[in-house]
This record gives structure tokens, sequence and C-alpha cells, in this order.
């Protein structure tokens, strides 16, 4: 039987999705819990792979209603109100309550009920390879009736189901297709619909009040790596809470703000380490981007503070271009007929994302890339079977390939190379379609070909933590602001990091590369500590960052924004803001899962590189001025 395994979480929507492929379930507003079973002898983990059965011992008996001899079942244990409502408010006294007495009495005068809705493994077989639909068939079978247990029902009706939701005063419901299988991560084929606004927050101070303890609590949340200021909560408190969390909160005062930002903060606010987790009840967020009307739920354990981020519903459900339920599917894109194959085949196999996760992913993000592949010849590095399996690369355009396609015959060291372009949602669909997972265009374009559109630096570690990257960004940073000159950052979705300085494309390749060159062995002579410059890799330091200007040249390529990377976990190259360049920060925090909604709240943060081109004549003098010290 697997060990202990990460969940499946749902993304957030604005309302249900339609169509058959879809089944609703009740939204329970409880504790996760992974119910393992072997041999009759039952163990209940939390999302965080924390032991919990303890909390609930009335639920020992569910073992004897389940016919199996080992099963995995993946569920809510909720506390219900007199209406029969589940509320977190009422399991949170148990979450962190360790007297065993004290447990045994809660059980007994409010027992705990488990809502399952899932089966990931049952007598030998597991089953998270198998869809959704067979998994709930499976289920039902093996349960037994018991007060204590419960089957969540399905049902075909979202928007009929979402009404009702909302008049018994339920939390929402959650969406899922039905072929979809258990994967541990957070995915689009579940989504939850909320009916309520709650979620978790990270305490990171208290503000001291009238009454005993505190006043109010200082919440937060993280972005890019940095805490985030969402506003203070001081309702929904008694005198019993107020005095638990002072226990908890004293021991982890600390004397700096853990803030990226002193944003609106109240004056007088004790800091705590950003450590504990709270559930928030609120009306909605301001436009600001702070909390109105919060209320304290309750702490929780089973979600580390480092994953809470602001979650955000898009409004509409994203359009999926490619629906589950068929491996191939025909279909017209700007008026360009393309058949899309191979859909359920696995491309990331550690994180279960498809060729059909990695084709919707472009399709929403088609709008932001395609501005920085237009008119860019492009290297295709295609995956035909997965980021594990060969590859290969092909710069020349077979023929074959549709006539709507652009392409550009451009002369090389050898025979001419016939180069294909991205221009349009059709043409980078197709392309993907090919396994091209990551896209690769050239740093000039077709009219000034000989002449760079940027400055690249490009950041590698040489065995080192990517804070020194962090570092080694921020540097490069004050020697741009020094010499008069932007720079944008994006993660490369790899190990390190690109900053683009625009420049007008009327440099040489050799000039542009001078000029970082230049940046580089300032920045080595200074930080010989942070910096390796040798070429060659043998010769690098370790626990260095190497700073590649070589790069910078006609007809290389380099990843672009806003593109996939074929490395585990479906990172995206992403770009950032500079406050989030800071320690903490690292590359897998932006996937292709977590970034279409990131992108669609942050908008186009590298449109600068594209519409504020720089001349460099008068960083020059400026730059030799730091040079000569």
């Amino acid at each position: 039987m697997p060990g202990f395994l990460t969940p499946m979480g749902a993304s957030l929507a604005g309302h249900p999705p339609s169509g058959p492929e879809w089944v609703f379930e009740v939204k329970w507003d409880g504790v996760r819990g992974l119910v393992y079973i072997e041999d009759k002898q039952l163990t209940i983990y939390s999302r965080t792979n924390n032991r919990c059965d303890r909390q609930y011992p009335e639920l020992q008996v569910l073992p004897h209603f389940i016919a199996a001899r080992n099963a995995i079942l993946d569920g809510e244990i909720v506390a219900l109100d007199a209406h029969g409502v589940s509320k977190f408010e009422l399991i949170q006294p148990r979450i962190h309550q360790q007297d065993a007495n004290s447990i045994a009495k809660m059980a007994q005068k409010s027992p705990v009920h488990f809502y399952v809705f899932d089966l990931v493994y049952l007598d030998g077989y597991d089953l998270r390879r198998v869809e959704l639909s067979e998994r709930k068939r499976a289920l039902k079978a093996i349960l037994k009736p018991h007060p204590l247990l419960r089957f969540s029902d399905d049902f075909a009706a979202g928007a009929e189901l979402l009404e009702a939701a909302r008049q018994a005063g339920l939390e929402g419901l959650i969406a899922k297709c039905k072929s979809s299988f258990y994967e541990s991560r957070r995915s689009r084929q579940w989504l939850k619909i909320k009916l309520t606004h709650q979620q978790e927050f990270v305490i990171a101070g208290y503000l001291p009040g009238e009454r005993d303890y505190f006043g109010s609590l200082a919440l937060g949340y993280y972005e890019g790596g940095s805490l985030i200021y969402a506003g203070n909560v001081g309702t929904g408190f008694n005198e019993r809470t107020l005095r638990e969390l002072w226990h908890v909160l004293e021991p982890r005062r600390i004397s700096k703000m853990p803030f990226a930002k002193a944003d609106k903060i109240p004056k007088g606010t004790v800091w705590v380490k950003p450590e504990l987790v709270a559930q928030i009840k609120f009306q909605n967020w301001t436009e600001d981007r702070k909390l109105r009307a919060p209320v304290f739920l309750g702490l929780r354990d089973d979600k580390p503070a480092i994953e809470v981020e602001r979650e955000e519903s898009p409004g509409v459900v994203p359009s999926q271009l490619l629906p589950a339920g068929k491996n191939e599917i025909p279909a017209t894109i700007g008026g360009h007929p393309i058949k899309f194959t191979n859909l359920d085949k696995i491309y990331y196999p550690e994180d279960g994302f498809t060729k059909r996760d990695l084709l919707n992913y472009y399709a929403g993000v088609a709008d932001l890339l395609l501005p920085y592949l237009k008119d860019r010849p492009l290297s295709l590095k295609r995956y035909p079977n997965g980021i594990h399996e060969p590859f290969f690369f092909q710069k020349n355009t077979p023929e074959t390939y549709p006539a709507w396609l652009r392409t550009e015959v451009l002369p090389s060291d050898g025979r001419p190379i016939r180069y294909v372009f991205a221009q349009d949602r059709a043409s980078l669909l197709y392309l993907v379609n090919l396994g091209c997972i990551d896209h690769n265009p050239w740093m000039s374009r077709i009219g000034s070909l000989e002449c760079p559109d940027y400055i690249l630096i490009d950041l590698d570690p040489q065995q080192c933590e990517f804070d020194k990257i962090v570092e080694a960004a921020l540097l490069v940073k004050e020697k741009l602001d020094a010499i008069g000159l932007t720079g944008y950052p994006k993660t490369t979705g790899g190990d390190g990091m690109h900053i683009f300085v625009p420049i007008e494309p009327r440099y040489t390749y050799a000039q542009a590369r001078s000029f970082a060159e230049v940046i580089s062995r300032l920045l080595a002579s200074e930080r010989p500590d942070l910096f390796t410059t040798p070429r060659a890799v043998e010769k690098r330091e370790k626990n260095r960052v190497y700073f590649d200007y070589l790069q910078l040249a006609e007809s290389k390529t380099i990843s672009s924004a806003y593109s996939a990377r074929a490395y585990d976990g479906a990172p995206v190259s992403t770009p950032l803001t500079w406050e989030e360049v800071r320690p903490g920060l690292h590359p897998s925090q932006f996937d292709i899962a977590n970034c279409p909604e990131r992108f669609a709240r942050a908008g186009d943060l590298f449109e600068g590189v594209l519409r504020k081109p720089q001349k460099l004549e008068k960083a020059f003098p400026k730059l030799e001025k730091l040079v000569r010290g």
C-alpha cells in the first residue's frame, strides 16, 4: 500500500462549469482527512502528513463498516450544527486539543462525521490512474451504513446544487471532471465554487487593545516568496480563544516586521514569527487587496504557512480549449484546422500533467506570450513522450508543415536554415502539439536580426541555493540603477534567473555582449565570494553564481517569458516585480497550474521589455566611472 500521498486539490472558480463531463459535490467545511485502513486498523493523516486519528477516537469504528482489508479513502472530517451544516469553527477545538479526557468528552458530546468522496487504493490496487467515475463506483460498493460514515453524493446539475447550497447555508460546492485521475496537486480537473469567502491566512503580528490579551491579529499571505499584508481581524474571538492564542503568540514574538511592505499596517503592531495559520471568513476583497469584515474561525495545522497564498476567483471558469474525455480533438484555431492528438499522454510524470494540460495552459496565456515570440526565429526542442523521455532539436522546418505557418530561410554557417515562427495562437498551439514544451526565440527580430532587442543577463547557480541567485540579481539591479538603465527580472523556469535590459535595436550583438561582460567583471571583482567567471564548467567555483554573457549572440536562443519548461513541477518562466526578488523566492513557486491566475491578476510585468527600449550612450560613461571606482 502506498505511503503518505498529498491529497488532490481543487482550483478556485467563479461559477459551476457546464457540460456532461462534470459532476458536483457539496463543499464540506471541515478538515481534510486521508483514512488508511490496514487489517481493520485505522489511521488518519491531514493534508500535511500529520497523523490526527487521536483527535477523533469515535472514527475508530469505521474499518468495520468498510468492506476492505486495505484501503486509502479521501474525505472531510466535519462537525455539524443543529441544522446539519458543517462549520469549521465547530471542529476547530479538536484540532489542537491534546488532552485525552477532553477529546473523549468532545467525541461523546458532539461526534464528528467522515464524508468520504474518493477511493485512492483498494486491496492491492492503486486507483490513482483510474477515472473518477470508476473510483466512485468502487467506493460506493465497499461502504456499509453507519451514522458517522457518509458517502459524499454527487449531482449532475451544478447550478441547481449551488442554489440549494446557498439556501442551506453551505460553504459552496466542488465540481469534478468524471474522467479525472487522482493527482497529488491542485488541478483544474477539480474546481471549488465558494458561496462564502473563506481561506487561510498567516498570523504575523497582533495589535494590543482595550480587552485582555490583544485587540486584533495582523494577517498575510505569500506571493512570490514575500509576505503580503491582508488586513487585521478583530472579531470571532471569545475569552477562551483569546487566552489560547496569546499563549501560542507570545513565544513567537520577534522585533523585525515580517511583511514585505509596511502597507497601512496599524502602528504599535507586535510582530510574531509567521508560523501560525488561521482560518478566516470575510465579506470580500477591497480594491487595495485588503480583507473586508474578516472573522476569525480558528487555527489550522494542516497547511504550512509558506504555502498560504491569496485565493482569488477569476470570476469565470477559464475556458478549456481541450476538455477531458477524448484523446484526440479536431479544432479550428484562427481559421486553421489543427488535430490535437495524444492528449492523455503524461508529459510530467512526477506531477501528472498531461499534454492536454500543457495545451490548455498555452491556450490561456497565448495573448501574453505571443508578443515575445512574434517575428523571432524559433529553435524547436521537441519532447514527443514527455520530459523524461528522449527529445530532439529541430531548426530546419520540413516542407510538410502547413503552408499557413510562417517560415523564413536564413543564412547560417552551413547551408541556409528554414526557421518557423509563432506569429499567432494557431501557430503556437500547432508547435505545442508537436511536443514543444518550451519556446526558445532569438533575441532579435526579422528586420534587425543582427541587433538584439535587449541585453540578456543570465544568472546560473553553480551548486548554490537560489537565495544566492536573488542576491546576485539585486546587485545587478544596483549597477543598472547606477548607470540609469532599467532591467526586468524573470525566473528562467529552471534554477536560474534572467534580467532583460531592453535596448533600441541599433547596437550589434558584440556591443551588447561587451556591455554585459563589463557588468559581469565589475560584479565579480567586487564580490568574488558570490560570482564565478570561467566559461568552462569544470573550472567554475562551487557555491557561486555564474554570470553568463556569452549566451547573448546571434542565432542563440533563450527561454521566453511565460513559457513552460521541461522540468519536474511544470514550472513557468515567470516575470517578476523587483519587490518579489527577495530571499525565499524560488522558481518552483510558479507552474502551469497557478500561473494563469497570477498573470490575470498581475498583467504583463514584462511589458517594458517590448515597449521601453533604452539608449546606451548615456550609460557608457557612467559604467566607465564605476569600473574605475
